[in-house]
C-alpha cells in the first residue's frame, strides 16, 4: 500500500511539471514576431522591434540596462540604431521555443550582429553575438513578448 500511494504521489509530480506542446499555429505566430524583430532592427525601425512588446514589457540589453514599457523599448532601439548600431545587420542564428503552461512561452533566441560601427565603442567587435530569452504571453488580444533579456556571448564580443 506504501508503494502504491508513493507511486501515485510520484506520477501526480511529474505530470505537475511536464512541459506543454505548443499548437503549431501558435508557434508560427510566436516565430513571425521573431522574425519581425529581426526585419525590424535591419530596417533601422524601433518602432518594428517595439510593435510586439506588450504595454509593460520589460527589456534588459547587453550592458544590463533595464528599459520598461512599450515606449521605452521602441525609443531606444530607435536610439541605438541611429547611433552605434548604426548600419548593422541583425541574423537569427538557431531558436527554442517551448511552452510552460497554455498562455505562457520561453523562446532563446540565439543572435548575431555584423557591421557593428567600432569607432565609437572600441569595447564592441564589427561582428558580436548573443541570446535573447524571450517570455511570450497570450493576451486575449494575441501573443506579445512581456519580457526579454539579451545576454551578449562574452568571447563574441
Amino acid at each position: 500500500m506504501k508503494h502504491l500511494l508513493y507511486s501515485f504521489v510520484l506520477c501526480m509530480a511529474i505530470s505537475s511539471f511536464s512541459l506543454q506542446a505548443l499548437d503549431i499555429g501558435e508557434e508560427r505566430v510566436v516565430q513571425q514576431i521573431i522574425t519581425q524583430f529581426t526585419d525590424g532592427w535591419n530596417h533601422s525601425s524601433g518602432k518594428e522591434i517595439a510593435e510586439h512588446y506588450s504595454e509593460d514589457a520589460d527589456f534588459v540589453n547587453i550592458f544590463g540596462t533595464l528599459f520598461s514599457g512599450k515606449q521605452e523599448i521602441e525609443a531606444r532601439h530607435a536610439k541605438i540604431l541611429d547611433t552605434f548600431m548604426k548600419g548593422s545587420t541583425f541574423e537569427v542564428t538557431d531558436q527554442r521555443i517551448r511552452e510552460v503552461k497554455p498562455g505562457f512561452v520561453i523562446a532563446h533566441v540565439w543572435w548575431k550582429v555584423t557591421n557593428v560601427p567600432t569607432s565609437d565603442r572600441p569595447i564592441l567587435k564589427s561582428t558580436m553575438e548573443g541570446i535573447f530569452t524571450h517570455i511570450f504571453v497570450n493576451y486575449p488580444d494575441g501573443w506579445s513578448i512581456t519580457s526579454t533579456q539579451n545576454t551578449p556571448i562574452p568571447s563574441k564580443l
